[in-house]
């Protein structure tokens, strides 16, 4: 029995020193929030939105985002995500209003200067099906998927435009954008400080953004800047919307 204080002080010792290791961190800690607007305004489907003198509607919006990385001070990267789905405007929303998307990941504490965000699906991924993944992995989604074109469905953006000026949007807008050749990326910058319990980041997105070409909104009056075509070889549309992508973006 003389030995049992040393033995029970010996076994202190080791429990005592295993709680000072570094144990890795697994709680979700931060939180990347997207948000939607049309020219500074809440984006809500069936409102009508200014578009030069006639109005406009935005009734679906939603997109695929790559690659989402954090970057450090150093310029060493923290990757979030290799593929998210951000949808604004589900079907089973309680309202008309767009609603927020958040996604939770597990980041080490730090002082972070950017995020990384590919607008799409980035090549290597595109080249897969639905069927290539578990039902609850975000690229499942076959009404995402152009068999036609072998690729996803980057962004979609749908709506109406007051095409004859009586103040009431009636002609259909559908930018279906997809294919690798329209993938984007770029790297916003930010002062994200995050700590072993919380972090946090909004990336907002200006709908009415995407509409912009040379320096001005697109001519909705011509039918060719209207509606994406669904001939593969014809994606014109779909890489004038997708090049405004990182000019539609803020980050908060």
């Amino acid at each position: 029995m003389k030995f049992l204080p040393t033995i029970l002080f010996a076994l202190l010792f080791v429990f005592i020193s295993s709680c000072d290791k570094d144990e890795p961190q697994t709680e979700k800690n931060f939180t990347l929030t997207f948000k939607s607007t049309y020219g500074g305004l809440a984006l809500e489907k069936y409102k009508n939105y200014p578009y030069d003198d006639r109005d406009i509607q935005v009734n679906k919006f939603n997109t695929f985002l790559s690659d989402l990385i954090l970057v450090r001070q150093d310029g060493s990267e923290q990757r979030l995500s290799d593929i998210e789905w951000v949808d604004f405007t589900p079907d089973l929303a309680p309202d008309n209003k767009a609603v927020d998307v958040k996604f939770q990941y597990t980041v080490p504490a730090g002082n972070y200067t950017a995020l990384k965000i590919g607008y799409g699906v980035r090549p290597d991924l595109n080249a897969k099906k639905p069927a290539d993944f578990a039902p609850e992995h975000p690229l499942y989604r076959e009404n995402e998927y152009w068999s036609g074109w072998q690729s996803y469905i980057f962004t979609k953006v749908q709506g109406l435009y007051d095409l004859d000026g009586a103040g009431d949007p009636e002609s259909t807008l559908t930018y279906h954008c997809g294919s690798d050749a329209v993938y984007r990326t770029s790297t916003m910058n930010a002062t994200i400080p995050v700590t072993d319990k919380s972090g946090a980041l909004t990336v907002e997105f200006d709908v009415k953004k995407l509409f912009y070409y040379n320096g001005g909104l697109l001519d909705l009056d011509d039918p060719l800047n209207r509606n994406t075509s669904h001939n593969a070889s014809n994606i014109d549309l779909g890489i004038k919307v997708m090049d405004n992508f990182a000019n539609a973006t803020t980050v908060k």
